[in-house]
């Protein structure tokens, strides 16, 4: 059986639109389940608003440049790298969120989870949403390329339902 994902809006900024992946049949979105998942989790809290904190200030002020973002493959993860978290004031974060920078002003978020080892591949809770944003990554770049998906400003045009590629 093949998914379909769509994109959604997820959260409107100033300078960023947030979209989000919705897998066809999942009660929420990625993003959405990436954030229930540890709202509640005390261990992480920090962490959480740290993530929080910069998803606000990049989509309210700083907009989605390159800098602010770990490239993960194709996919894109916040927060953003040490040296760029410490100009708030902390540069660690044990928590990832996987996603697809398309612009200054248009992110897609995926999912994402703690950072409990050296590399992704070694985060067993994490590898398997670092895999589904690179694999969504491809599939987005290639209809960029191919004019089937393209921008407006904060605005992603032609939002259909994507099939989920293996």
């Amino acid at each position: 059986m093949k998914n379909h994902v769509t994109i959604r809006l997820f959260r409107a900024f100033e300078q960023v639109n947030y979209y989000t992946f919705w897998v066809e049949d999942r009660p929420q979105s990625e993003t959405d389940d990436f954030f229930t998942r540890f709202e509640h989790n005390q261990a992480l809290s920090h962490d959480l608003n740290l993530l929080v904190t910069w998803l606000v200030e990049i989509g309210q002020r700083r907009g989605a440049k390159v800098r602010y973002f770990r490239f993960e493959n194709n996919a894109q993860a916040l927060p953003p790298p040490a040296r760029i978290m410490a100009e708030l004031g902390d540069d660690y974060c044990r928590l990832r969120l996987y996603g697809v920078r398309l612009s200054d002003q248009v992110v897609i978020l995926a999912n994402g989870g703690p950072k409990t080892s050296r590399t992704v591949q070694d985060s067993p809770e994490l590898l398997a949403h670092f895999r589904f944003a690179n694999k969504m990554a491809t599939q987005i770049l290639e209809m960029m390329l191919s004019g089937e998906l393209t921008l407006k400003g904060k605005q992603i045009n032609q939002i259909e339902a994507i099939e989920l590629l293996d």
